[in-house]
């Protein structure tokens, strides 16, 4: 099996607000495009620190991780939206250790988007469960009289619950 890469467009979410609210004009959105490695063993949308610097993304804590070659911690920055082809959406992203490492698209942000990866064309595509359209699951459980919806996008989790609140 070969590599799965894929464009990213990283927009600072803060900027696009701003713009939405015309306190700056859209083309001083900070964006990036970035060729990323599909890693389904990654968990966030992974950048360089100079991507992330570009971006001007705010820091939000470090974050213990494991690797092939140990345990560190890497830094989580806030205030990224992140478009793969025609799906969105607004995440946090981990800093790379350094510059050299590549983009990594892990998988939070897959099954945030509901894209699933195509070993035969190298690619990702929408998820087959779902026709290949982009859907979102939602659980709804009722605790007393109040319901708590928990928006979940995981594909393997398909789950329909109707219950009636009294």
């Amino acid at each position: 099996m070969g590599k799965t890469m894929e464009k990213v467009l990283v927009k600072n979410y803060y900027d696009s607000f701003l713009a939405e609210k015309g306190l700056i004009k859209p083309s001083e959105i900070r964006s990036v495009e970035i060729d990323a490695i599909v890693d389904t063993g990654a968990t966030y949308l992974c950048l360089p620190p100079k991507v992330i610097e570009e971006l001007g993304l705010k820091y939000a804590y470090m974050k213990p991780v494991k690797t092939g070659n140990g345990s560190l911690e890497l830094r989580i920055f806030r205030g990224a939206e992140i478009i793969i082809k025609d799906r969105s959406a607004d995440m946090r992203v981990m800093e790379n250790k350094d510059d050299n490492v590549s983009a990594l698209i892990g998988y939070l942000v897959l099954e945030a988007m509901d894209w699933v990866v195509n070993p035969k064309s190298q690619g990702i595509m929408g998820n087959p469960l779902n026709d290949g359209k982009w859907v979102r699951y939602v659980l709804i459980l009722s605790v007393s009289s109040h319901s708590i919806t928990f928006l979940i996008s995981v594909q393997r989790l398909m789950v329909n619950v109707c219950q009636e609140t009294n």
